[in-house]
């Protein structure tokens, strides 16, 4: 057993590179590169190092087996890879077929007056210090109210679509 360290850079800017996996292919064994790109990893003789980031090439490094030494000290460069990854769509429901659903359910007014929606009252807010204080049950029971609305409201999935519009005056 002999133990491998050293520092990963950036080929163009040989800057040391965080969070680069360090592994030895086939086993369990690794690391992840320090901020300043150091890493330390206990190797065999013969195994094969695998240094592996994101937007960067994958380089395989085999530990000589007829070694001697008790430590060996690398110096990788690893090159920048440009890589395309798939888009992602996202929507308020689960699936295109909930989504589709949702759509067929919708009501439309059949007249347009149905369709200009009354403003609502502005928001009036109050001052925390003009409320009743909570006691220890009424804040716990309240605190149990926000988790489960916070819960529910994760997993909740719209079913019907709103439609509304705000009337506009042109002067």
């Amino acid at each position: 057993m002999l133990q491998l360290s050293g520092q990963v850079v950036s080929n163009d800017s040989l800057l040391g590179l965080e969070g680069v996996a360090v592994y030895v292919s086939g086993t369990t064994r690794g690391t992840h590169t320090r901020k300043s790109g150091y890493f330390s990893l206990p190797v065999v003789a013969g195994d094969t190092v695998v240094f592996a980031a994101l937007g960067h090439e994958t380089i395989y490094h085999s530990v000589p087996a007829s070694t001697t030494k008790s430590s060996i000290t690398l110096y990788v460069k690893l090159k920048e890879k440009s890589s395309t990854l798939p888009t992602v769509d996202v929507m308020p429901w689960a699936t295109e077929h909930d989504l589709k659903q949702a759509v067929l359910r919708t009501k439309l007014p059949k007249d347009t007056q149905d369709l200009l929606a009354p403003i609502p009252p502005p928001v009036v807010y109050k001052s925390v210090t003009d409320m009743p204080a909570m006691d220890a049950d009424a804040n716990f029971k309240h605190g149990l109210q926000q988790q489960k609305q916070s819960r529910d409201a994760r997993i909740r999935v719209p079913d019907i679509i709103k439609i509304f519009s705000i009337p506009i005056k042109y002067y």
